[in-house]
């Protein structure tokens, strides 16, 4: 059993990693910065991680549970599909500062390949279309066939894609209209998904 200081301990390692890491990157993190940071001993980061590439796995592991954990879920909200789709479009709205979603674009373009970490970022971007693929089904109708279910997942990605690129252009510029550019989001997936409707009954 893991007694209250020592999860204490490695949460503090765990937020000292993914702050550094979200600032400067994996390549320019140092556990000695991390240790420094957490204002924890380098033999309790030691301790509870052995090389830096463990703790990245385990950094990612956290921050992404913790992101998951605030996406609200699909089958409890309330209203259309179109206002279901827009609460949890407002929630990545919400999380556009988070620490995750910048380590996660840094990762990508400069984190050793493959990896626990990589996998855990499959998963949480799975897990983050759900909502895309749960609007698209009550619009569309759940695919029954091949080249339907292709067609989802273009669109379900196309989404995605679409809001990573949101992320990226508020790293860029400060001056994007973030609540502008999820309306336009919103919009365009459910033009897609009325076009994709309109194409089957033709």
């Amino acid at each position: 059993m893991v007694n209250d200081g020592t999860r204490g301990s490695r949460e503090r390692i765990l937020e000292a990693a993914l702050s550094l890491m979200a600032e400067k990157g994996y390549a320019g993190t140092s556990m000695s910065m991390i240790t420094k940071r957490s204002g924890l001993p380098a033999s309790s980061t030691y301790w509870h991680f052995g090389s830096k590439e463990d703790l990245l796995a385990q950094v990612v592991e956290y921050s992404a549970s913790r992101w998951l954990a605030s996406l609200p879920r699909w089958g409890e909200l309330i209203g259309t599909p179109d206002e279901r789709l827009r609460q949890v479009l407002a929630t990545g709205q919400a999380g556009t500062s988070e620490s995750f979603l910048r380590l996660l674009m840094l990762l990508a373009l400069e984190a050793p390949p493959g990896g626990e970490w990589l996998q855990t970022i499959r998963r949480v971007r799975r897990s983050a279309a759900g909502g895309f693929r749960k609007a698209y089904d009550e619009i569309v109708g759940k695919p029954d066939d091949d080249e339907s279910q292709r067609l989802r997942e273009d669109v379900c990605s196309f989404a995605l894609a679409a809001a990573d690129g949101i992320f990226l252009a508020t790293q860029i510029d400060e001056k994007v209209d973030v609540p502008r550019m999820f309306q336009l989001l919103e919009r365009s997936f459910l033009d897609l998904c009325r076009s994709v409707t309109l194409d089957r009954r033709a």
